[in-house]
């Protein structure tokens, strides 16, 4: 039996996921949404898809919504569709405020309802790869920069850029309950939208005596493409380019060794949609993917940095 499947967002990552759902043989899109009817009727016809600009019409035929929309709607849109007991899968951030999070993830949770937030790096396999070397991090270093193209700036970049590598940073530290947010430094700044266009973010976390030293920079008015992320242990150094798809371990003799990335050619987002929907099909939560907790701290992570104060 195939997932009846419905994608609302048919913008720049909204095509992604159409493009990915419409290569599984055993997922039936019914239906695309988008308030743009031109951008809708372009893609629905590009992919011999039934196009709408109202979700609304699909309640009946449809039984997972994969909401792709602006960070704005995911609120109301999500409520909808888990008072219609839907499965849903959410981008990221699915909301800027906490508690909207947490009164999302109490209705779901009270209608049994599978839902996923898309944090695709997790799916990434040069970070899969770098979490097999992982021990006792001392310190944790991410950049994540874009120029600008007019996309996501609905939304401040620390949630539509950053909030991937504080997720990974929160997934590498929570083998620790006693993890604490001692001290914080930030810059953001604002330079061609409203909102925040330039985050670069100190933080210290303390696990009993020991101390985790964190620096997070993100940007869309970057002259480049860069996505890395390194971790200092007493042991090495490990580099992980998440575009080049390279991790790297320098040792204590300053010996330089390229490390097997696993699995180096799959596709994270077609990886982040079959787990999704394997979870639907085995109607429990994904261990790879981000938990409502893990969410919920990320968010307010984020609204921290955002502030400037811890």
């Amino acid at each position: 039996m195939k997932f009846k499947v419905a994608v609302i967002g048919a913008g720049y990552f909204g095509q992604k996921h159409i493009k990915m759902l419409t290569q599984m043989p055993d997922v039936e899109i019914v239906g695309i949404v988008d308030t743009d009817i031109s951008r809708a009727q372009e893609i629905g016809q590009k992919y011999g898809l039934r196009y709408y600009t109202v979700y609304e019409n699909l309640l009946k035929s449809a039984d997972i919504f994969f909401i792709v929309t602006p960070t704005i709607t995911h609120f109301d849109i999500a409520m909808d569709l888990i008072k219609e007991k839907k499965s849903i899968f959410i981008e990221k951030p699915l909301t800027e405020n906490p508690g909207f999070a947490e009164k999302i993830f109490d209705e779901a949770t009270k209608h049994n309802i599978i839902m996923q937030v898309g944090l695709i790096e997790r799916y990434n396999p040069v970070m899969k790869s770098l979490l097999e070397y992982v021990e006792n991090p001392l310190f944790i270093h991410a950049e994540r920069l874009s120029p600008f193209s007019g996309r996501g700036i609905d939304t401040d970049v620390t949630y539509d850029l950053m909030i991937h590598d504080i997720d990974l940073v929160l997934m590498i530290l929570k083998k620790s309950e006693n993890l604490k947010l001692t001290d914080l430094k930030v810059f953001t700044q604002s330079i061609i939208t409203s909102k925040i266009d330039y985050a670069r973010a100190w933080l210290e976390f303390v696990n009993y005596n020991d101390t985790v030293e964190v620096s997070l920079t993100a940007s869309r008015i970057s002259s480049d493409v860069r996505r890395k992320f390194s971790v200092i242990q007493s042991a090495n150094v490990l580099y992980a380019d998440l575009i080049n798809k390279t991790l790297v371990k320098v040792d204590k003799k300053g010996q330089l060794t390229e490390l097997t990335v696993k699995n180096k050619d799959t596709h994270p987002l077609y990886d982040e949609i079959r787990d999704f929907l394997n979870s639907v099909r085995q109607r429990k939560y994904s261990i790879h993917a981000a938990s409502p907790d893990d969410i919920i701290n990320t968010i307010k992570l984020i609204e921290k940095i955002n502030g400037g104060t811890h």
